[in-house]
């Protein structure tokens, strides 16, 4: 009777496993999913970038909230900042976390706060630091085009001056049929 009920008990267990087993491995598909067209979106707006089309950064659903749950059931009531470029937002954010730090005591919802504005900030430098490098290679792609045309031109004017230089002797080889001029040996017999 122990036996039946072990291998009952275990096969249990195993059913218990291969269902969570079996989660997990949808909560990681979909989560690779997201972040394969995360990547993707991102490798659009870079390679858009380095091409010279400058887009607008698109505000995503979560920096557009006007209210944060925060924990304990805490609400606070922020406006997102946003800036005409990413150098204002960054201030807007290190204003924001400044604020979240300045009561005193500071409670979980502004830690919370402080650490979300924080992670934006980096974000936006993050972005900011990709988009001048961006430029940077750009600009250097338009100087190492321009510099390859200034060598190629003087490259070609060497060689216009030095078949000209030579123009001369081969013009006078070719009225002595190409001919080597033989010195005149004094011959005594």
């Amino acid at each position: 009777m122990n036996a039946v009920i072990g291998f009952a008990s275990a096969a249990e267990q195993l059913q218990r496993y291969d269902a969570v087993r079996r989660k997990n491995a949808e909560n990681a598909y979909e989560r690779q999913t997201e972040f394969r067209e995360q990547v993707q979106k991102t490798k659009g707006d870079l390679a858009a970038l380095l091409r010279g089309n400058t887009q607008p950064i698109e505000k995503s659903d979560e920096t557009q909230q006007d209210f944060q749950k925060l924990g304990a059931g805490q609400m606070k009531n922020i406006s997102i900042p946003l800036g005409n470029n990413l150098d204002e937002t960054i201030d807007l954010w290190r204003k924001v976390r400044k604020e979240a730090y300045s009561e005193s005591p500071p409670t979980t919802a502004d830690y919370q706060l402080a650490s979300n504005a924080s992670a934006k900030i980096t974000q936006a430098e993050l972005q900011l630091a990709l988009h001048n490098r961006a430029k940077t290679i750009r600009d250097q792609m338009g100087t190492v085009d321009s510099t390859a045309a200034n060598d190629r031109t003087n490259r070609m004017q060497q060689q216009y001056s030095h078949a000209f230089s030579i123009y001369p002797i081969q013009n006078q080889a070719r009225m002595n049929q190409y001919e080597m001029d033989q010195p005149l040996m004094n011959v005594s017999v």
